[in-house]
Parts: structure tokens; sequence; C-alpha cells
């Protein structure tokens, strides 16, 4: 991958936990090098069936062998490491995201837009989106610091799309009895269509009474908004996945690999078929406490205009779908069924802004577009296997924890 002249400071891993007693979650890894051909549309049928198990119950799994080697992966965490560390807070906030305008998060986001219980977060993002790129929207979105980086910033974006999401979408295509270019054409062009987002972020650590207030979580449980996350997996150990279980377990970092989840957009394609994953950001072991978290994600989204509606043309998305209505509160309202884009938009203006409600199981919920949103909360039902861990991380008592 082809690297800009510009001479930034490198990015050094953390060193992984030696943590023993962490309950991982299980999850299967997808080898990409086996989705093969001309257009990736050929995959084999034990890895259609592996992967679709996999999004029909927990909802995460690695996936390995993409493409990119280690040292361009390292410029990529160089590039999120520079986007924060070397552009002055001024600019941060010249061009920062109107998240609550427009509900898109292209640019900066500031600590402290999210809260959970009154606590702010304290997560900076910077984020492109893949209508980003033309000189125009260059000069208009980003500031004159990050101006060289741009084209190898743009050049990840598409390999995380045409090499790494490609492939994905193939196998789930064929996972749903469609021909295997089924989804990638509702995701095609995104420079045109798309919304795609490619995502740095830096996780600060909190206050300790912060991480004390909320028993050390740091991102709310939530499903994502769009089609397919991808993940560069990282050394801090901080990602949890709800299980089926009910039981919230941490994802073992695994160097160079990916950490795959769907999210809302492709559960409702589905029919429910494919889950939307839970997942949230905690405190990591106490040998990691002092780390920074910085993170790379790909955010994919179905082209803005593609509605929400299943693809009933598929057995498996009308067998899933049976008995059920996503969208039944709309059009008892005469609501349009909402697009990828208009989902999207919605959610991410919603998202921290507190304006859900408490439930009766301990989650909060509230509607968006006649369907019910849920933000996952630690239950009595829930509570982790390693709240001793966590509460160490904080800084409080184990019995409180």
């Amino acid at each position: 991958m082809p690297s800009s002249n510009l001479d930034i400071p490198a990015w050094v891993p953390p060193q992984e936990t030696k943590e023993q007693n962490i309950d991982w979650a299980p999850l299967p890894t997808l080898d990409l090098s086996k989705v093969t051909g001309e257009n990736f549309t050929e995959v084999d049928q034990a890895t259609v069936d592996e992967v679709g198990e996999a999004f029909n119950t927990s909802g995460f799994i690695y996936a390995e062998n993409h493409g990119l080697s280690y040292e361009d992966l390292l410029r990529q965490f160089a590039i999120g490491q520079y986007a924060f560390n070397n552009v002055s807070d001024e600019d941060k906030s010249t061009y920062k995201a109107k998240i609550l305008e427009s509900g898109s998060f292209v640019g900066y986001k500031e600590k402290g837009h999210w809260k959970i219980d009154g606590v702010k977060d304290r997560i900076e993002q910077f984020n492109l989106g893949s209508q980003s790129f033309s000189p125009e929207a260059r000069r208009r979105l980003f500031p004159p610091s990050l101006q060289a980086l741009l084209p190898e910033i743009e050049e990840f974006a598409k390999f995380n799309h045409r090499n790494i999401l490609r492939k994905i979408l193939t196998v789930l295509s064929r996972v749903l009895k469609l021909p295997a270019d089924t989804l990638w054409k509702l995701s095609e062009d995104p420079e045109v269509n798309g919304l795609d987002l490619l995502r740095y972020a830096m996780y600060h650590t909190p206050p300790k009474d912060d991480d004390q207030a909320l028993g050390g979580v740091r991102l709310q449980g939530h499903t994502d908004f769009n089609s397919v996350s991808i993940l560069w997996s990282q050394p801090i150990t901080s990602l949890e996945v709800l299980m089926p279980d009910d039981e919230w377990r941490l994802v073992k970092h695994r160097s160079n690999a990916l950490v795959i989840n769907l999210g809302d957009a492709m559960h409702f394609l589905s029919g429910g078929y494919f889950k939307a994953t839970i997942h949230r950001v905690v405190a990591p072991p106490q040998d990691q406490a002092d780390y920074t978290r910085l993170g790379i994600f790909y955010f994919a989204l179905f082209n803005k205009d593609v509605s929400l509606e299943p693809l009933l043309q598929s057995e498996v998305v009308r067998e899933a779908y049976k008995g059920k209505d996503f969208w039944k509160a709309a059009r008892e309202k005469g609501l349009p069924i909402p697009t990828a884009g208009q989902w999207e938009e919605e959610r991410v203006k919603r998202f921290g802004q507190q304006q859900a409600e408490k439930t009766q199981d301990g989650h909060e919920k509230e509607n968006i577009a006649g369907f019910d949103v849920t933000l996952y909360n630690t239950t009595e039902k829930n509570k982790s296997k390693h709240a001793a861990q966590l509460a160490a991380a904080a800084g409080k008592p184990v019995e409180a924890a």
C-alpha cells in the first residue's frame, strides 16, 4: 500500500495483558483467502455454514488472511495516533463532526459528546466518510496538517471496502441462499451512493470516579447502525460481546487480524436471521490500565437509498421473518420505511444523548422510526464474570463490583 512522504511518529503496540482469569468469547475464524474468483464470488459451503451459524448466534467472528501487511497496518495506527496527538484542539473544533445537526460522524468527535447516566465519555474520534475524498471535500472537511496523509488513508479505506467487505458480503449472500453478489450490489460505489465510515478512535482513561460510577463501562452496550463493522484488532483488552447465554465476554486480541460484527441494517434486511451484535467497551485489565486504547474501524453501510425492508426473495429470510414485522408501527402511522441512510442519521443523532428510558429488564429503550432500539446495561442476570477485574481497573473495592 503506498505511503506518503510525511514522516510521522511510529505507533508502538501496547503489551498484551498477562491476566489469566479472563473469560474469552469463543469466536470462529473466517479465512478470507477462501473467498476467491475474479469478483470474489466463490466460497466453499463449509465456510458459508460456519459463518452463517456464528452470525445467527453470537454475531462476532475473527477474520484473517485479509491481504494487508502488518507493516501497512502499523502505519495506519501511526496515522491515527498522529491525527489525535499532532492536530491542535483549535483544528479539531474547526473540523468537528456535525453529529447532532446532520447525523454525520465525518470529522472529529470530541470527548464528552456521549453520556451514560450523566457521565461523559472519554473517547475521541476522527472519521472519514466514503464521500470525503474529492479535492473539494478534503479541503473542506479536514485540517491542513492531515492533507498530505489523505491519499494513503483513502487507499486504506478502499482496501477495506473492495477487498475485505466484498468478500464478507459474498459469504453472507450465500448464507441467505442468494446470488453471491446480492449484498455487494447494495453497497457498490460508496464514493457516490455510500456512507461508509473509516474511523480512528482514541479511548482516554477516565477518572477513577467515572469508572467506579459506571462499573468500568466506557461505551454502553449497543448494536451498530450499519451493515458490517470491521475492527482491526489491537492489544488493549476492552471489547466485550453479550453472548447467547446472556454473559458479557471479552474478545481476545489477534495480531493483524480483524474482528467482524453485523449491525442493524444487516439484521433488518435478513429478516432477523443475522444478529445485530450486542457489544460494549469496558476498562481493561489492571496491567493495561495505563495504556491509551487506539482503534481503527471500518463501518460499512448499504447505499444510502437502500430500503431496510427484508430481502424476502431469500427463503432463509422468509423463514426467519415469519410472524415478524419490523416496521408495523411505522406502517400504522403512515410513515415510510427508513432507508439505510436515514436509519444511520437518526441513530447517530440520538446515540449517547440519554433519550432512552430504563425498562424492567434493566436495559434502556428508545423508539426510532417505529422500531424499539435497545441500549444494554449490566444487569443482575448478566453480571460479568470478570467483575473483580473491572473493579480493580476502576480502583474500587472488589465487593462493590
